[in-house]
């Protein structure tokens, strides 16, 4: 009897959500949710990769190594950050809104990385140019002043 009713308290149940809960649509909340982490890992790499660039170019660093550790350590550091908030994520919507986001994952993870990729080429290239604007005018007093490369 009370192996029973523990059962019934820790089992896992679907919410009554109705006709909304089609295979079609929860694949595409899956694929949604994959792409929010995706994108969001891809735009630490982006902001602190086009800091790192910056700081290469404008100021004629002369030792890339350190320059370069100063790029990696900040990057992993936030990328850690952001793993363990994605797993956490990712158990959340498994376990208690019952999307099937590892599965989804296992599947089509080639299609995810190329959409990915494929989406974070035209929005680096489109934001860059209003960085660098934004850059420019911010080094304009600076002392030793370098111009950008293909401008």
């Amino acid at each position: 009897m009370v192996d029973h009713f523990c059962y019934a308290l820790c089992k896992r149940r679907s919410s009554s959500w109705g006709s909304f809960r089609t295979p079609r649509r929860e694949r595409l909340m899956a694929d949604i949710a994959i792409m929010g982490m995706l994108s969001e890992s891809t735009a630490i790499v982006a902001v602190n990769g086009f800091l790192w660039l910056l700081q290469l170019v404008l100021t004629q660093h002369k030792q890339f190594w350190k320059l370069f550790q100063s790029f990696v350590i900040p990057t992993l550091v936030s990328l850690l950050i952001e793993w363990f908030f994605t797993s956490l994520s990712v158990a959340i919507e498994t376990r208690y809104q019952n999307m099937a986001v590892i599965a989804i994952w296992r599947r089509r993870w080639r299609r995810h990385i190329l959409v990915a990729i494929v989406n974070a080429v035209p929005m680096a290239m489109w934001t860059a140019t209003n960085l660098l604007t934004v850059v420019d005018k911010a080094f304009k007093d600076a002392p030793v002043r370098c111009e950008m490369p293909f401008t």
